[in-house]
């Protein structure tokens, strides 16, 4: 369980592992009982929240977590480790509307009860299919470095464009810190309105139940 919890998400609490996990160094006593305590509830929080439980739902959980109990975490997230989540969530929200019949043994491609299909990659980092064509893709961009936004920006573009022009109709979304939108970022994709059809924050995403809520339902999930 410790390797699913990420060590941003572990210094959030107050609780760094780093030194016990790069060393021969063991917690104290003390230290081992709040880090289990801890655990402990994440994984019983995850466990009461389903009425069936497939170990291998907990690969849904991976980088989600800790949000739960240190959301700065969540919101510091940076590049893969966001991915992952924002992944996790679309995850996980696959198998409690029941529209996969069983859980794959890896997420790299899922095929759901109505025959669409969703790829879970890197260009875009989620797709979705239905008869061979996109339906809906979605860039995730979880870098903070201010000075990085526009080279960022410029590549979900390169990849959204990709896909509108193979698809006219399919949905576009990107997903960004809120630091990464500055004005001249925002004024950006207004611009580009005909290449990103939508745009959400992962701040929103991870702490705003609408906002995930519009990101499924752009999704069609």
């Amino acid at each position: 369980m410790l390797a699913m919890v990420s060590q941003k998400s572990m210094n959030g609490v107050g609780l760094s592992v780093v030194k016990y996990e790069s060393g021969p160094m063991v917690p104290s006593e003390d230290i081992a009982q709040k880090i289990a305590s801890h655990l402990n509830a994440i994984i019983s929080r995850l466990i009461e929240a389903d009425s069936t439980l497939d170990e291998r739902e907990f690969d849904l959980w991976r980088g989600m977590s800790a949000g739960a109990q240190a959301q700065g975490s969540w919101v510091n997230a940076k590049g893969e480790e966001v991915q992952k989540t924002v992944s996790g969530l679309v995850q996980r929200r696959l198998v409690d509307r029941g529209l996969v019949s069983q859980l794959p043994a890896a997420w790299a491609e899922v095929t759901l009860a109505d025959g669409r299909r969703i790829v879970f990659g890197d260009d875009p980092d989620i797709a979705v299919y239905r008869s061979g064509r996109v339906r809906a893709a979605v860039e995730i961009k979880g870098g903070i470095d201010p000075a990085g936004v526009l080279e960022r920006l410029g590549a979900a573009l390169k990849s959204l464009a990709r896909i509108r022009e193979e698809q006219p109709t399919a949905v576009t979304v990107l997903i960004m810190h809120k630091s990464a939108l500055t004005a001249t970022a925002t004024q950006d994709l207004e611009i580009n309105r005909a290449v990103v059809t939508n745009w959400l924050t992962i701040e929103d995403i991870l702490t705003d139940q609408k906002t995930r809520e519009e990101l499924f339902d752009l999704l069609e999930i």
